[in-house]
């Protein structure tokens, strides 16, 4: 799904506490016990996490469908 205006995107990482904003690029986070050990690991309130990154391009954001984005 491409997200193209940022008061949608603004929306769409308000409404969901597993995503983040890093700058422009919009971080998904997934508990994972063995991130520690993982390039996209992170440490979050005292967890891992592996982390997805979807940066801001000149088309907008690409981000799965899978978020379960919905009436954006």
């Amino acid at each position: 799904m491409l997200v193209t205006n940022l008061e949608d995107m603004e929306k769409i990482v308000d409404s969901q506490k597993d995503l983040s904003w890093d700058g422009w690029s919009v971080v998904k986070y997934k508990s994972n016990p063995g991130a520690q050990f993982n390039k996209s690991g992170a440490y979050r309130n005292g967890k891992w996490y592996s982390k997805s990154i979807f940066p801001l391009t000149e088309k907008g954001w690409s981000v799965p469908n899978s978020l379960g984005i919905r009436d954006v």
